[in-house]
């Protein structure tokens, strides 16, 4: 079955922000009941009465007096999300040339080679449902918001043009509405749920308070999904290959265990669980224990006098044992042993002070 697409218009209407009190769901923060959305008379009621509580301190301290409404970023924000609701509500799609089409990076969700085929051949065969959204650049040409991969289809099955709604946004919300559409995936990776809100934060410099509220999430979800950065840069490198192999609560106990001395082992772990011969279950026991040294093989030898055998030696790690088959003086023998080692004491001196 082909993965489902949310409509741009839900796309953007999920972008209104929510009441402060959290949602207690996975992440998974943008859908709402069916028919729950704001009127104008609601809107306008919200903007006022939760002024005081969204308006960040003055600049004179608590004392200070209170900012007007007008000053509040979230209004404008919200007031905006409703007008490009209604916009795309009311939009008639139209043709637009492939080449004139440009792909943004990061903003494509990720899909399976498998459910990218499934996605490719509804479209062979079926009308495409949904526009994908685009927004006009300042040289006249478009950026995909949402639908990279229709769009990939698309390119792949060799049509000349695609069904697209035209947005006018600017480059900020256009990043962010492409991020809350992939966000809303019920199959969208952990590991790219972290990088996108890991490019929110570096685009906009937000908390993970800040974006746990916008996002309409506990900011225990937001900070498990950070937990992938405290992860080794060879495990990230690993997880870039295959972010489907490990979920933010694995990525949270593996980032407790990436002390520089057990750096190694976590990379080992998550390399093991992108290649599926360890599961999440086992890699945080596997990171824990510690690697078994490879015993160096003992070396032995024996001694003959003649057709004798006078001793035999074994060596093993830095130890030596020597076992006498023959009547010696052990006095004599323990003296020339001691001559050796102080002949030997002696280079090594001469090696560390050259």
């Amino acid at each position: 079955m082909p993965p489902k697409h949310l409509s741009d218009a839900e796309m953007i209407a999920s972008l209104r922000p929510k009441a402060p009190a959290p949602v207690a769901v996975k992440l998974n923060p943008l859908q709402r009941p069916a028919g729950a959305r704001l009127s104008d008379e609601e809107l306008l009621q919200r903007a006022t009465a939760g002024a005081a509580a969204a308006a960040p301190p003055p600049a004179g301290g608590p004392d200070a007096a209170a900012s007007p409404v007008s000053a509040v970023p979230g209004n404008d924000a919200q007031a905006r999300a409703h007008a490009l609701e209604t916009e795309l509500a009311s939009q008639r799609p139209h043709e637009l040339p492939l080449d004139r089409i440009d792909s943004v990076p990061g903003r494509r969700r990720r899909l399976t080679q498998e459910q990218f085929d499934e996605l490719r051949e509804n479209l062979r065969a079926n009308p495409l449902v949904h526009p994908i959204t685009v927004r006009r650049k300042d040289d006249g040409r478009y950026e995909v918001v949402s639908g990279e991969n229709r769009l990939a289809a698309y390119r792949e099955l060799g049509k000349a043009s695609i069904a697209v709604s035209v947005l006018d946004v600017g480059e900020q919300l256009a990043e962010r509405a492409a991020f809350y559409a992939n966000l809303i995936a019920h199959d969208l990776p952990d590991f790219e749920k972290f990088k996108g809100f890991q490019r929110e934060q570096q685009a906009t410099g937000a908390s993970l308070a800040e974006m746990a509220r916008l996002a309409g999430v506990h900011k225990a979800s937001i900070g498990r999904l950070f937990a992938f950065s405290r992860l080794p840069a060879e495990a990230l490198a690993e997880l870039e290959r295959r972010p489907d192999a490990m979920g933010a609560a694995c990525a949270e106990e593996l980032a407790k265990l990436s002390s520089a001395a057990n750096a190694e082992r976590v990379v080992e772990t998550v390399r093991l669980l992108a290649a599926g011969r360890i599961n999440q279950a086992q890699a945080p026991a596997y990171a824990r224990a510690t690697p078994r040294v490879a015993r160096t093989a003992a070396q032995t030898g024996t001694v003959k006098a003649g057709r004798f055998k006078f001793a035999e030696y074994r060596a093993s790690g830095r130890v030596v044992r020597v076992e006498f088959h023959a009547d010696v003086d052990m006095n004599e023998a323990c003296k020339r042993i001691e001559a050796l080692l102080d002949e030997m004491a002696a280079e090594a001196r001469t090696g560390v002070s050259s």
